[in-house]
């Protein structure tokens, strides 16, 4: 029995992983509910179901974020480092599974939210046209901390990923699916349907076109960054404001792969905490 997480087995075999943070109207990436998760996981590897959905059970939205609050607590040079590391071995945990996993979006999903529904096989929405999904950390003075600045070059390539994560700006539903966040939108009332879907026919997964993924070449990303940087140098300065910057040169050094990229990824995060 979890604190934080509801699950279920349908008929179809499907495990629902249902979050619904207590004491809370919002649902929010605590280490509580990332360690609630991070042991549904491990049951699900050890016994895989036919597909396992993350949805929420809160009216207001899926997930908002991660609670910033338990970062800004943090102390000691490294703790953000180690944390950031947990989480993202939990979320590589969750990609990994040997079944399909689904996130099922209503409402809102921003930063660690948007993150976890990156690591997940699939994504489904509620149609909208409000701008509610996105990867707005840049906004709080840091970058996505959970894979996020790996997974979603890999998933709409370099120019996409890098726009949204260098303004902080959301985007909505109808807008997510037509650049390749979202694997489909449905209309209020069909989510579980979609999820369902998605589950039994596993269709191939979404990847940016050749064109995008040529400039992760290790000789076309720093051409590609020195643009991006002179476009952040006209919004700010890196002294003033490091992490635009920062997710610039994680990117140019070590592109969206191998375990080097979500190195960088933690041990920034930890440096830019500490600024």
């Amino acid at each position: 029995m979890t604190r934080h997480w509801r699950t279920r087995d349908d008929a179809d075999g499907i495990r629902w992983l249902i979050l619904d943070k207590a004491d809370s109207d919002t649902n929010l990436l605590s280490q509580a509910v990332l360690w609630e998760l991070a042991d549904l996981v491990d049951e699900a590897a050890a016994n895989p179901p036919m597909g396992v959905v993350l949805k929420s059970a809160k009216d207001s939205g899926y997930i908002a974020g991660a609670d910033i609050s338990e970062f800004r607590a943090l102390t000691d040079s490294g703790q953000a480092e180690e944390l950031v590391n947990r989480g993202q071995a939990l979320l590589n945990h969750l990609e990994n599974l040997p079944c399909p996993t689904i996130a099922a979006i209503h409402g809102f999903a921003l930063g660690g939210g948007m993150e976890l529904a990156l690591a997940c096989d699939y994504r489904v929405a509620v149609e909208s046209h409000e701008r509610n999904l996105g990867l707005p950390e840049v906004r709080l003075g840091i970058h996505p901390g959970l894979g996020g600045t790996v997974r979603s070059v890999r998933l709409l390539g370099a120019p996409a990923a890098l726009e949204l994560m260098l303004t902080g700006k959301s985007v909505s539903a109808v807008q997510a699916r037509r650049m390749g966040l979202l694997d489909r939108v449905v209309p209020d009332g069909q989510l579980d349907r979609a999820a369902r879907e998605l589950v039994a026919t596993m269709p191939m997964k979404q990847r940016p076109p050749v064109h995008l993924r040529m400039l992760g070449l290790p000789f076309l990303r720093p051409l590609l960054g020195r643009r991006l940087r002179a476009q952040v140098r006209r919004r700010a300065q890196p002294e003033h404001y490091p992490a635009p910057f920062a997710i610039v040169e994680m990117w140019v050094r070590h592109g969206a792969r191998g375990e080097s990229a979500l190195e960088a990824e933690s041990r920034t995060i930890d440096r830019l905490l500490g600024t």
